[in-house]
């Protein structure tokens, strides 16, 4: 509270300089609409976390007319659910315009009391910054937080509204930096690996990637190209650069495993479910998804972080093994980056048919523009995709799995990337068509009723998955085929409480709530389940399907890792919270907790913090200056 007053101290300072230091009929009308504005960017943000259990950023502003066509009634519903403190918002606008005569009385201050003003507040915004340098106390210390972490929540939490979004334009015009060694020092010598030496010529540095270079070899049994990082760090001029080739460098080499190259050939169908949680499964209502979560790899601590721009965040994710930037559309902006290590374009290297369906409209959060980057032919509403469901909402993904299935069945191999729609929010009756057409199968349930209707929109998941498996079967491809589901997030349409009834108990609300399910199954592997009690999560699962499929990638640029291999287990969530092989950390309470109950090392988990954020910052760098394409001489444009 104290520093949400102290920051917004100059802010306020600023705006009464522009009201009271104009003519007067300028002044008297600017007092009320800057309070207002400051008001409704408040209230927005209210009613945004209310929606999406998310801040709203600057970037999505920009978008706004998209989000407000989909999500136009939900907001206005949200407005009503919360009419008392949007009320209250408005209070200090009423305020304004009662009292702008006596505020504004006429008398513009001189030049030398504007200029006083203006140095008092550059003055207490200086102030406020140093108290909070002074603030460096525990792991996750709040001048971490303000200085360093990318974090809204604890922004919020911590500084306020206003605050966080100061912190968030500076992310995204300058980036995140990085807790990283000095890119001067060249990689520490204890980690040099002198069995994993780039196959390189050795009598010349080799030249920098450019746009005819080859990409880098893969070295044998590793999952680990041939990257001449020392050169890359002696050429580059840029720090940032040179330090993110040093942090890349050091990360450990992933050894291939047993489970190297296991579906090889296999086709491949992902499907990242909308809203999909291990709480809406069922062995009588879901027969199908209960039998693919319970065979094949079994993953029985698999949590899906929610972030910051819900679904495509989600996606973006799952699908990259990344971490999404802070304050944008990370993965609209990957579309005009080189992304070889997509799943789409690599199994499209591979001589594979690769296709990308959604079942709601094809340009929202450019999709139209990602997707394709990513490596497929990309079919969605109002492109090349029409469902009967599509004028209601959400639109139904068993008519989706009906009508793309022969898309694709007949070719030789394939791979296919799903996303659907049916258990998107609202969970009412009125707003959900897909809650309306299955409520008799839910209606006895002892639930509240947006409980209800969550469990009914997801049973058109259910048989979108038993359509699925019934053509694959019919076509004899079953055997031939792995099926791979996980959400993008859990079901935040849901209050706390709600989501907690179906659990039977009140759910831990910074890891608990995330703990979902992971279903990697083959026709093959039907009566058998390889369970893996390892830590993991969304982040990890294109890393693990690149190992099984036997793909050639780089583990050190990624952030995630595969599940199956021996790497140490790293579950990130968006506030920095994070699960390991050792504990919990909670960093709302800037708290560590070990497994067994011993005292914790803070300095072990000072260096786990900063090895999330070096995460965070890196996955940025690669977002921002096409890394890959930089590092492995894709083609086509080059940074400048």
């Amino acid at each position: 509270m104290i520093f949400t007053l102290l920051f917004t101290a100059p802010l306020a300072l600023l705006l009464g300089l522009l009201c009271g230091g104009t003519p007067e009929r300028w002044g008297r009308a600017l007092l009320p609409a800057c309070t207002a504005l400051a008001s409704l960017w408040v209230g927005t943000q209210v009613v945004y976390y209310h929606l999406f259990k998310t801040f709203l950023s600057i970037f999505s502003l920009t978008k706004m007319a998209m989000v407000a066509r989909s999500f136009g009634e939900m907001a206005v519903g949200n407005v009503l659910a919360n009419w008392f403190p949007i009320l209250m918002m408005a209070a200090p606008t009423v305020l304004a315009i009662w009292c702008r005569k006596r505020l504004i009385d006429g008398q513009t201050p001189a030049r030398g009391q504007r200029l006083r003003t203006a140095a008092l507040a550059a003055a207490v915004q200086l102030a406020v910054m140093g108290l909070v340098l002074l603030c460096g106390g525990g792991v996750l210390s709040l001048r971490y937080i303000y200085f360093q972490a990318a974090t809204p929540a604890l922004e919020v939490q911590n500084f306020g509204v206003f605050t966080q979004t100061q912190l968030e334009l500076s992310r995204v015009l300058f980036g995140i930096r990085p807790d990283s060694p000095d890119a001067s020092t060249g990689p520490e010598p204890d980690k040099a690996l002198p069995d994993l030496e780039p196959t390189l010529p050795p009598e010349e540095d080799p030249p920098p990637p450019d746009d005819s270079a080859p990409r880098p070899e893969a070295i044998p049994g590793y999952h680990t190209l041939a990257i001449d990082f020392d050169a890359l760090i002696e050429q580059e001029e840029d720090e940032g650069l040179r330090s993110a080739h040093l942090w890349f460098s050091q990360r450990e080499r992933t050894p291939e495993n047993l489970w190297t190259g296991y579906f090889k050939g296999k086709n491949l169908i992902w499907i990242v479910a909308e809203g999909f949680s291990t709480l809406a499964m069922d062995p009588q209502r879901t027969p199908t998804l209960w039998k693919l979560s319970h065979q094949g790899f079994v993953f029985d601590n698999f949590y899906t972080p929610l972030w910051g721009v819900s679904t495509s965040d989600g996606e973006y994710v799952t699908t990259t093994g990344l971490i999404p930037k802070s304050g944008v559309w990370s993965y609209s902006l990957s579309s005009e980056n080189d992304m070889p290590f997509s799943l789409g374009n690599q199994f499209r290297e591979e001589g594979y048919a690769t296709f990308a369906f959604h079942d709601y409209l094809y340009n929202y959060y450019d999709r139209d523009r990602s997707h394709p980057n990513m490596g497929y032919d990309y079919y969605a509403l109002g492109q090349g995709l029409e469902l009967e469901s599509g004028s209601g909402f959400p639109a139904s993904d068993l008519e989706m799995m009906e009508k793309i299935v022969p898309m694709f069945l007949n070719e030789d191999r394939f791979m296919v990337y799903c996303l659907t729609v049916s258990g998107h929010m609202t969970y009412t009756l009125d707003s959900n068509d897909m809650s309306a057409r299955h409520w008799e199968a839910v209606k006895d349930l002892p639930y509240s009723e947006e409980a209800r209707c969550y469990l009914a929109c997801q049973l058109e998941l259910e048989l979108a998955m038993e359509s699925l498996v019934e053509q694959l079967e019919a076509a004899g491809k079953l055997e031939d085929t792995v099926i791979v589901l996980s959400a993008d997030h859990y079901p935040y349409g849901l209050t706390d409480e709600q989501y907690s009834e179906l659990a039977g108990h009140e759910l831990d609300p910074v890891f608990e709530i995330f703990k979902n399910t992971l279903i990697l199954w083959s026709g093959d592997m039907e009566g058998t389940a390889v369970h893996v009690d390892k830590y993991c999560s969304s982040l990890d699962v294109m890393p693990t399907l690149s190992n099984l499929f036997g793909l050639s990638y780089d583990a050190r640029l990624i952030m995630g890792s595969d599940i199956l291999s021996a790497s140490d287990p790293l579950v990130i969530f968006a506030n920095y919270s994070f699960i390991n092989g050792a504990g919990y950390y909670n960093s709302i309470t800037d708290q560590f907790t070990r497994w067994d109950g011993a005292e914790p090392d803070l300095r072990e988990v000072a260096d786990m913090v900063a090895e999330v954020q070096n995460r965070v910052a890196y996955s940025g760098t690669i977002l921002d200056c096409d890394y890959y394409r930089l590092v492995l001489g894709g083609p086509g444009k080059k940074r400048d």
